[in-house]
């Protein structure tokens, strides 16, 4: 009897209790709700409708027509650039149909809110709002993790993939792709160094590097650890090679890791391209692997685009998992070199260029004059030029090291007189860039000098092939007039096969041939016939003895350079070592020209 009494209370009650109690649950809903008849009068409004629109409870009266309800919530900025009567007449033609339905309205404050409509039998309506604003929210997030890294908000690996898929697909039709692997050289030791937070703060810095690097059109994802690719769309070999070189030097910049302190790293870079490289994703992928391992090997911080002699080189094998245990020459000694290095080419400090000059074995004129870099830094003091050109061959700054001596040896030079020639050392890594010529030209327009003045030595310390990119490269420069000079010759990879397909105007025997043993005179003196006997000119370095200048001439050789000539100096010393004669051990000189530099007076030759 206890619980029929208290099931049917409610039945029983006072009148008007019901209604205050309906009053009660509608004010207490979680989403706001409007009752409107079907003369578009509003009859019931509860709380949370007004806190959604930011309508005060007073401006709603039973009675207001919907028109109204929308005027004053426009005039509250709910509907920003929008008229009350455009925003009527799309509510109406959905109330007209008379059929349930759900519909989003964004208002002016960015919230988003969902309007359930109900149509009711007499004609009326009844409608719920719901702010949904931060469940959407939620919902984008988790969208947006399934298919990005968390950490550092690029797309993920599933999501690459995607978009790699559909870029090959469309590289089929003329559209060509190009893909880009790249891994961080130094992450490793950042990670041991300074800890894993660490190392997490410098992915966020590298992945926002690399975003700002690239195109609105180009993806660029973190595959895991210290992997990140990017896909660049309608682009090719060049196009993508010119982009990496640019990534290689942003990512070397030092990071500021916040209570860390700062460090740095590098970034080996393969390329691949479709069509031309694959025709699928996964070999896309697989080719431009093996471009960036090639790139890692070597350890000069230059980007690799993939050709058929990496597929010859691996045989049925893939390239080795990424990730491998950093091989640094020297421990962190390169890395410091590099960074100190770095801030010497980005504000000139302490680097000059000493000039050594070469001579005509014959008349004793100086034909040439060899542009050396010099570095004191403010913090080691002189330090060796194979060290830093080594420093800078493995960090990635060879060409900005190459491009600070081309441009300021050729100014020096445009104001020598108009037939001696300026020399400068041009590395192997540097002949990896494909607008190595493009920038030597600039470089020549802007200073004045003629390209016929400029001698390009070759430090071969790598192969080049027949058929690389390199050998190509060189026959550009030799065809826009650039001399190209093979240094250090006999002594490493250079030798008289190079003379069958490089275009070469001389050759630079290696001052270790000049040393004494028995049949030092029989090999140079084959040497020089067989040079000249392929049409290519000789010159020897390392010349320290009136013995040494003797034996040359009598072999016939065309040039010398060594400190029994002359001495490496600066640049305001030249004139005046250029003005004395050569030392000659007959008790004569023979002198050079006395008008070397443009504007000067004539020296006096010595007796």
């Amino acid at each position: 009897m206890a619980a029929i009494r208290y099931d049917l209370s409610w039945r029983f009650s006072r009148p008007g209790a019901l209604r205050q109690r309906f009053e009660r649950a509608i004010a207490n809903l979680p989403q706001g709700i409007c009752l409107y008849d079907a003369d578009d009068r509003l009859h019931l409004v509860n709380e949370q409708f007004c806190r959604i629109y930011n309508q005060p409870m007073s401006r709603l009266r039973t009675g207001m027509s919907l028109y109204d309800v929308l005027a004053d919530s426009c005039s509250l900025g709910n509907y920003p650039g929008r008229t009350v009567d455009e925003i009527y007449a799309a509510r109406r033609a959905f109330i007209d149909r008379r059929e349930k339905g759900i519909f989003l309205q964004e208002l002016g404050d960015g919230r988003l809110i969902a309007i359930h409509h109900q149509p009711l039998e007499d004609g009326g309506w009844v409608c719920t709002y719901e702010d949904i604003t931060e469940r959407r929210k939620a919902e984008a997030q988790v969208e947006f993790l399934a298919h990005h890294d968390s950490l550092t908000e690029l797309p993920n690996r599933r999501f690459f993939t995607d978009r790699l898929n559909q870029a090959v697909t469309h590289s089929v039709s003329g559209n060509s792709c190009a893909l880009l692997c790249l891994d961080l050289d130094g992450f490793k030791d950042v990670n041991d160094r300074l800890g894993h937070a660490a190392g997490d703060i410098l992915l966020k810095n590298v992945a926002m590097r690399l975003k700002d690097a690239v195109r609105g059109t180009d993806t660029c994802a973190r595959l895991g650890g210290d992997e990140f690719a990017i896909l660049l769309p309608d682009s090719s070999a060049p196009d993508a090679l010119r982009l990496a070189n640019g990534l290689a030097h942003i990512l070397r910049q030092p990071y500021f890791l916040g209570a860390f302190g700062s460090a740095e790293v590098a970034a080996s870079i393969g390329i691949a391209v479709a069509p031309d490289h694959a025709a699928t994703a996964d070999e896309l992928m697989l080719k431009a692997d093996r471009a960036l391992y090639k790139s890692k090997n070597a350890r000069l911080g230059q980007p690799v685009v993939f050709d058929r002699t990496l597929d010859l080189a691996s045989g049925a094998e893939a390239p080795p998992a990424r990730n491998p245990v950093e091989k640094r020459t020297g421990g962190a000694e390169p890395r410091e070199i590099a960074h100190d290095l770095a801030q010497a080419l980005q504000y000139g400090d302490g680097l000059s260029l000493h000039y050594q000059p070469i001579y005509d074995a014959t008349s004793g004129q100086p034909v040439a004059v060899e542009a050396l870099a010099r570095w004191t830094s403010p913090v080691r003091g002189p330090v060796s030029p194979l060290e830093f050109v080594r420093a800078a061959e493995q960090s990635g700054l060879i060409d900005e090291l190459f491009k600070w001596v081309l441009g300021t040896a050729c100014h020096e030079a445009a104001h020598w007189e108009d037939d001696l020639k300026v020399s400068v050392n041009l590395s192997p890594v540097n002949l990896q860039r494909p607008d190595l010529l493009i920038s030597i030209e600039t470089v020549l327009k802007q200073t004045g000098l003629p390209a016929r003045r400029l001698i390009l030595e070759l430090t071969e310390e790598t192969a080049v092939d027949q058929t690389s990119s390199a050998a190509e490269r060189l026959r550009e420069l030799s065809s826009s007039g650039i001399e190209i000079w093979l240094d250090d010759f006999g002594s490493g990879y250079a030798n008289f096969e190079y003379l069958q397909y490089l275009p070469c105007h001389a050759i630079k025997i290696d001052r270790g041939f000049l040393a004494e043993y028995e049949k030092r005179r029989q090999l140079l003196g084959g040497m020089i016939n067989l040079a000249h006997g392929c049409g290519v000119k000789v010159v020897v370095e390392g010349v320290e003895t009136a013995e040494h200048q003797d034996m040359l001439r009598s072999l016939g050789c065309d040039m010398m350079q060594g400190f029994f000539l002359a001495k490496p100096v600066p640049a305001d010393q030249l004139k005046a070592v250029l003005g004395r004669g050569l030392p000659y051990h007959e008790s004569r000189s023979i002198a050079p020209r006395a008008t070397l530099f443009a504007g000067s007076s004539p020296a006096k030759t010595p007796t």
